[in-house]
Formats: structure tokens, sequence, C-alpha cells
């Protein structure tokens, strides 16, 4: 490949990279990029306050949440960018989707994080509109810039094989989730360009066979400070750069690299991203701020272990290829599984090219050196990743990006080592065409659609029934046409219904819709609350006469008693203020249907009620229960039965909890706690495979509230020292859940209800 070939193939691919990302931040709704309901009012506010640092209070999360406790530097540069712009109508543009299903896809959609005032977001765009995608803009060069990078550092590793470079930087260029997080507004496009610099850096570093200028250890000290200053993430990086300054030192035989490098690096870096840990300090008495970024984000109920990690591999997988808006817009199935091939093929086969060339010595020492700094890095990048997701739900392969050009460079350099020269290019150019065409569909095939208001329906002929607000100042809407398609599931099925809605009378409230399955004592056993149109309509924004179809999934608990027949009601209520609209008679509720919940095959044939499998540790499996009463009275005593069996000999006796508690506040109104079967059954003594019938008494505090309650059992043994170890939960896919088990629902009567 002549040289000016070369250079208009990395053209093209920069060109490519800049159009596609843009073509992202154009297409993704405002705010529907991951965490940039958050990210842009920190842009915001310190746009609107001269460069300050927001106040953080976890009692009272301002817009910016925990972003107000990340490091400042990406915030302040997309702040100085935008505070031109007038961004005073931001609260009529971010309107928040109280229901959306963050995390968790659905099939009926509602994966909308922001209800979109479409004249608010078109082109022309001006106020927070504008700031946004100017933002956007800036995240988009940054990105430029890590792709640059990489193309350098695959230069730097294996100068000779120019194919790698371009390779690299068209992978890096042309992955979905990379595109995605480049269009958007989001800390992690400067942390991530900066890290993939620093990496360049300390290659060039040890690659030079004279003592350094000091402009390369200024350099490094200017990027590693703003890298400290952009996020906590890169502060992995600084014993990194202390081993490269040692490395050098020893091999050049001289004490300046790690002295004088030290010194002029090392000092660079507190110089510019110093006072930012002292203002942690001074207010938390935390250098990092984490902790106070952990109270705002949230920690795992239960602190993941190794198992757990790896269940979460696929979610890992999907947000490292692509997995968009709140991580609940994935890419379809086939597409995970063509990348993960591709890419483990890349992976694998970069480990055996280390292997093989460092079993026959075809590298130098000094040509190692430098490379082991792009195998350091990403598995650096990887440790801290999994320290980090064991202590929050964050189980997304977009945050090793940080060390995406190592990465992509490894992938590229695994495919094509092996293969015939003459054919690499061809090679490399059909893996990169797949990225290429999957970047450019995603967003009007995946990304777009998910955002999509329901069209307008044909107007009504006849009316089912009417809601209205209680006191008929405003607002009312027809139900024009509903059906429950799902006849009868199991547990974990979902229930479908489909409903048509009309605006009779104009709101100037939002409302929201629900669908409740409900028994015949009046238990919603599940529930589905959403804002109209799969979450995308708002009811204050429809004009009379604006009609369109609903689909609800509801959602079946694992529990769910069975058999047991429930009907499908639907109504409307305020989020704000608990009202909830009315029917011409009073009523608040409409029923259009049932559904039949069946209880799972007894595949083994052991003659349980309501079969199921929780697996406990691997070690006591709960295969059955069932429960004397669903709506006791308060001062009423309730038999709940569990169907427990060893799954091996124990050596250990667990003890049995079974408590009705209110969820809200987690008060306990029943309570049983003991050895299974009222202490006569411990389960050292069970025989592995049998079945333990164990009933527990739960008499009912006389006092106890009416409403709805949930049921919670576990296991648990006690130590000595009076310590307790619960048993978790493993999951379906090998990973170790809560400590505990809620199962039905029950409602609590007031003592004396007919």
């Amino acid at each position: 490949m002549t040289s000016s070939l070369h250079r208009r193939w990395l053209y093209a691919i920069l060109a490519s990279y800049v159009v596609l990302a843009s073509i992202y931040s154009i297409v993704t709704p405002l705010f529907e990029a991951s965490d940039e309901l958050w990210h842009y009012p920190m842009v915001k506010y310190m746009a609107d306050n001269s460069l300050q640092l927001p106040p953080q209070d976890p009692a009272n999360p301002a817009p910016w949440r925990q972003e107000g406790s990340q490091p400042p530097l990406y915030y302040m540069m997309a702040a100085v960018l935008t505070g031109w712009i007038d961004t005073s109508d931001m609260d009529r543009v971010r309107r928040v989707n109280p229901h959306a299903d963050i995390g968790i896809v659905r099939p009926d959609g509602n994966a909308n994080m922001m209800v979109h005032r479409i004249e608010a977001e078109i082109f022309p765009w001006h106020g927070t509109t504008l700031a946004v995608h100017i933002a956007r803009f800036f995240s988009v060069a940054l990105g430029l810039g890590t792709v640059v990078v990489t193309y350098l550092l695959a230069r730097e590793i294996f100068p000779e094989q120019l194919v790698i470079a371009l390779g690299a930087a068209a992978l890096n260029a042309f992955i979905p989730m990379f595109l995605f997080i480049s269009g958007s507004v989001n800390n992690d496009n400067l942390s991530n360009f900066l890290g993939n610099i620093l990496t360049l850096l300390v290659v060039r570093l040890l690659k030079t066979r004279t003592l350094p200028n000091w402009r390369l250890y200024a350099l490094l000290g200017v990027c590693s400070g703003a890298g400290l200053l952009a996020k906590l993430n890169l502060g992995f990086f600084m014993p990194v750069i202390a081993l490269g300054l040692l490395i050098l030192t020893v091999r050049l035989r001289n004490w300046r690299p790690l002295v004088v490098g030290g010194l002029i690096s090392g000092g660079l870096t507190i110089i510019i991203a110093g006072w930012w840990y002292w203002h942690n300090w001074q207010l938390y008495d935390d250098p990092t701020g984490l902790n106070m970024f952990l109270q705002m984000v949230g920690r795992r109920a239960v602190f993941a272990n190794m198992a757990q990690i790896w269940s979460e591999r696929h979610s890992f997988t999907q947000a490292y290829w692509g997995f968009f808006g709140g991580v609940n817009v994935p890419l379809p199935e086939a597409l995970y599984l063509a990348f993960n091939i591709i890419g483990g093929l890349g992976l694998l086969g970069a480990f055996v090219f280390v292997v093989y060339t460092l079993g026959r010595r075809q590298w130098s020492i000094d040509r190692w050196i430098p490379a082991a700094i792009t195998l350091i890095w990403p598995m650096v990048t990887f440790l801290s990743y999994l320290r980090w997701t064991a202590e929050t739900p964050a189980s997304q392969g977009r945050l090793i990006f940080v060390a995406l050009s190592a990465i992509s460079m490894w992938m590229v350099a695994g495919w094509l080592w092996w293969i015939p020269k003459r054919v690499q290019a061809y090679a490399t150019g059909l893996i990169v065409l797949f990225f290429g065409a999957v970047a450019l569909i995603t967003p009007f095939a995946v990304i777009a659609p998910v955002y999509a208001q329901p069209p307008q329906e044909s107007p009504a002929q006849t009316l089912q029934t009417t809601f209205s607000t209680a006191n008929d100042a405003n607002g009312e809407i027809a139900l024009t046409a509903s059906d429950v398609e799902t006849k009868s599931a199991l547990p974990e099925d979902y229930v479908y219904v489909n409903t048509s809605w009309q605006i009779e009378q104009p709101f100037t409230a939002d409302w929201s819709l629900f669908a409740h399955l409900v028994s015949a004592d009046g238990v919603i056993i599940w529930q589905r609350d959403v804002y109209p149109g799969q979450g995308t309509l708002a009811t204050s924004d429809l004009a009379v006469g604006r009609s369109w179809q609903n689909l609800i999934a509801i959602p079946l608990p694992n529990t769910a008693y069975a058999p047991m027949t429930l009907d499908v009601v639907v109504g409307w209520y305020n989020l704000q203020t608990g009202e909830r609209l009315t029917l011409p008679d009073g009523d608040e509720t409409y029923k259009i249907g049932s559904v039949d919940v069946e209880p799972r095959p007894d595949t083994e044939q052991l003659g349980v009620p309501n079969p199921i499998r929780v697996n406990f540790d691997k070690q006591i499996e709960l295969v059955g229960y069932e429960l004397s009463d669903l709506s006791p009275e308060a001062g009423d005593t309730v038999e709940l039965t569990l169907y427990w069996r060893g799954l091996h000999k124990l050596d250990t006796d667990y003890k049995v909890f079974a408590n009705i508690i209110e969820p809200q506040t987690l008060t306990k109104y029943a309570a049983s706690d003991g050895m299974p079967v009222n202490w006569q059954a411990p389960t050292t003594t069970w025989a592995a495979g049998t079945i333990i019938k164990d009933t527990h008494t739960l008499p009912l505090d006389p006092n106890a509230p009416s409403g709805i309650y949930e049921t919670q059992i576990g296991l648990y043994s006690q130590g000595e020292d009076g310590t307790i170890q619960r048993l978790r939960i493993v999951t379906g896919d090998g990973g170790m859940a809560n400590d505990y088990m809620t199962m039905t629902r029950v409602r609590i009567l007031s003592a004396g209800t007919p």
C-alpha cells in the first residue's frame, strides 16, 4: 500500500467517523443517551455559575445527581462552549418520564427517559437544545481524537504493518457504542481520549533510546493532570507512568527519567488536578469524593462476588458493542453474537500471537517493553472495572473505552497475524465493512423507532367508558377499545393488554396509566404504570381528538400464586398528587378482562403446590410453597408452608426467616424465625433430594394498617460470635442475587371487615 493511498484510507475513516458520530448525536433525542439527563445539568450549572462546583446533598439530589461528584474538567470545557446560550428553558425540554424502564428491556417499550416536546427539539435549535447539541459535537471531536490516537498507537507498536493501524482506527471508529457515547454529553469522552493518549505517550517514552526532552515529561504531566481532572478511573494510570519512567531509567542507566521526569510530570499533575482533590478533602474528608458519589448513585444491595459479575457478562459485552438509551435499547441478539465471535477471535488471536512471539523470541526486549504497556493498561482498566461494578450496578463494557485504542489494536492484530499478507487488507476490509454497515443502520433502525410517538388512530365510533377528573374542572379521556390478549399465563410470563384511548377534554396535568392484575380478594398481584403511548406521550400535551393504541405488558412475578384467576383493570392517576381519574359511576378502575394464572408444570412429579425453583447458594432449593390466606385480617394468623430440598448433604444448620412486611417502610407486621419444621428438622439431618415440608405460623399484628404487604423468606446461619450470614439466591445464569426472596403479596384487612 502506497503512502498516499494509506493517507486517503485514513482520512476516509476519520471522515466516516465524524459523519456517523454526528448522525448518532442528532438522531438520539435529547437526554436519551446514557446518563446525559444528569451530565448536561452539571454543564448548565457550571455555565450559569462561573464554573463553580455544585453543592451535593444525598437527601436532596439536584438534577445533576452523582455527576456533581465527578472530576469537573469535561463539564468546565462544555460550559465554556455553551455559556453564551440562554438555557432557562431546560425544565421544559428536560421533562422526565417517571416510569421509564432504565436498565430493563420491556416488550411494550417505555424505554424513553424523557417525554419529548418535538417542537422544542427540531432544527433550527435554540436554548437548551442548542447547548446540548454543541456539547455533543464537542464530544464528537473528543471521540475523533481517540480514533486518531488508536491509529498512532498501532503505528508505534506495528510500524511495518500499516493495515493494522488502519484496521484498528476503523474498528474503533465504527463500534456502535463508541459512536453513541461520542455523540452524547458524557465525561467519558474526555477520559477516553486522555486515557488512550496517555497510553500513546508512555509507549513513545519507552521507545526512545536517548534521554527524553523535557517537553515529553511536560506533556505527560499535562495529560495526566487533565486525566485526573476528567475522571477518577485515570488515577489507575499514574502507576503506569511511574513504571514507564522507572523502566527508562534502568534501561538508560540514568537517574534523570525517574527523578526529573517524575518531578516535571508529577508536579504538573498536582498543579492541574490537585485543587479538586483538596476541595473534596475539605468538604467530605475524602480527596476523591467517591463516597459522596456512591451515596448519590447508590450501591448494590449485596456486594457482587465473582459469580454475580460473571453472570452479567452478557450485559457487559452488550454495552461494549452497543446498548443504547438508558441501557434498555439493545441491538438484535444475532449482532451481539457476531460481534462477540469477531472480537473474541481477535483477542484469542492476540493472546496466541503474544505467546508465539515470546516463545520464538521474534521481538526484542526493546520492542516488547513499550508493547507491554498496551497490554498492561487494558488489564488494569478491566480489573478496576470489576472492583467498581462489584459495588455499583454498572456492568457496562463502555467503561473500559479508556483503553479502547490498545484493545482495538490487539483485536485487529489478533485477526491478521496468522493470515497471509496478500489477503490481510481484504479480511480487514470485510470486517470493517460489517461494523460500518451496522453502525450506519443502527440510528435509524434501532434507536429512532424506540422514541417514535404512536400514530393518530381513526376517530372512535363508540366508547367503552370515560375517565375524568373528580371535580370535572378539566380533562376527560375515553377508553375506545380493549383486549386482554393473554388468556392464560405462567409465573414469569407477560400478560399482554391492548387498549385504545382518545382525548375528549384537554388536560393541564400529566396523568399515568396503570394496569393491575387483581385477585378475587382485591390483592394487586402485579401492575404496570406508564405514561401514555408506551411512555412517549404526556396528557398535558394532547389535544382533543388525539387517539392512540397503547400496548401494555404486565410481568407476572416469579412467585405468582397459582392457580388463580386475576382481573385485569385499568385506570389513571396523577403521580404528583395521588389523585385518580374516575368513571361516570364514581369507580376508579375499569375491568377489561381476566387472565388465568396456571402453576408451572410439576416436571419432577414432586407433588408440591406452586412448583418453583429457587436456589439458595447451591445448597438448598425452594421447590414449592402455599399460603393459608391471601387476605387475612389484622390479628389473624397466617400459615406459610415452604417445600425445601437439600441439594447435597449439609454441614450447617440453617434457620429460616419469614416476614410479612410493608414494602415502603420495611416494617414487619408478622414474623417467624427458626429451624425448619418448628426446630424438628435441622438442615444437617436432611438427606439430599428429600422434600421437607416446613410450615411457619405468622401471627399478624392486630394494629397492622389495612393495605398490600409482601411476604419475604430467606435462610441464614449464625456464628458463635453472633454474626449472621444469609444464603444468597443463585439466578438462572449463575449469578448471586439478593439474600432474601419476595413471595406473593397479601392484603391485610382491618379487623372485623365483612
